[in-house]
């Protein structure tokens, strides 16, 4: 369960990073682009895949919103799951739609009327440099089923700390480095992670590095693919 949600918030956190066409683009903006990544643990194993895939770019509400694909997979390269994840772009700045936080698996097991949710969305400004301090953001699921069972995660420190050459096997990459805490609460259980990740415009998101609240490496995230 914890390593199946530290994975969930590595590859969601620290991979979907979308930009309208009037804003940076630290994904790419064309249809039917699929970048596929390897997440690791700690010891280097394997531990999965996932791909993600644009399925579209449209002007929605005085927002321009991409709709995205993704497929998560085991070691094996057995399919596990599909997810489709949207965010937008408004007035040059991005943000991400906390909602795509949540676990969804565990969400379904309750009925609609039994959830109320609460969040402040995380952004990104047109351009990101070294210095740069970004605003925190939280998404939080009350669930009443008999007693109250809160699911929130907190995304704080988000700063833009250098400018660094990273190659994987999809290439070498110019990219921003970028830092930030994460602090989850599932009921009862509590977690504090951070992370660092290394992201090129219009590619995105090119290596991801989860700690625990110690220091220690938990998992990594790599690009290696694009088609």
């Amino acid at each position: 369960m914890k390593t199946k949600i530290i994975i969930t918030l590595s590859l969601i956190l620290l991979s979907n990073y979308l930009i309208a066409q009037t804003c940076e683009a630290y994904i790419p903006t064309k249809t039917g682009v699929v970048q596929t990544y390897v997440s690791k643990d700690k010891k280097d194993k394997i531990t999965g895949y996932y791909s993600q895939e644009i399925l579209s770019a449209e002007n929605k509400d005085g927002k321009f919103v991409y709709t995205i694909s993704q497929s998560n997979f085991n070691a094996k390269k057995e399919l596990l799951s599909q997810d489709t994840l949207e965010f937008f772009c408004k007035d040059n700045v991005f943000y991400i739609d906390m909602n795509s936080y949540l676990n969804k698996e565990q969400m379904a097991a309750y009925d609609e009327s039994q959830i109320t949710f609460s969040f402040e969305n995380i952004d990104y400004p047109a351009s990101l440099k070294p210095g740069t301090t970004l605003k925190d953001g939280y998404i939080q699921a009350d669930i009443f089923a008999g007693i109250t069972i809160t699911f929130r995660t907190d995304i704080t420190n988000r700063k833009i700390v250098a400018v660094e050459d990273i190659t994987t096997e999809a290439g070498k990459f110019n990219a921003v480095k970028m830092t930030q805490d994460v602090a989850g609460k599932y009921g009862f259980v509590k977690m504090n992670m951070s992370s660092v990740s290394w992201m090129k415009l219009n590619v995105g998101t090119i290596r991801s590095e989860t700690y625990d609240k110690n220091g220690n490496l938990i998992s990594t995230t790599e690009l290696i693919s694009i088609k």
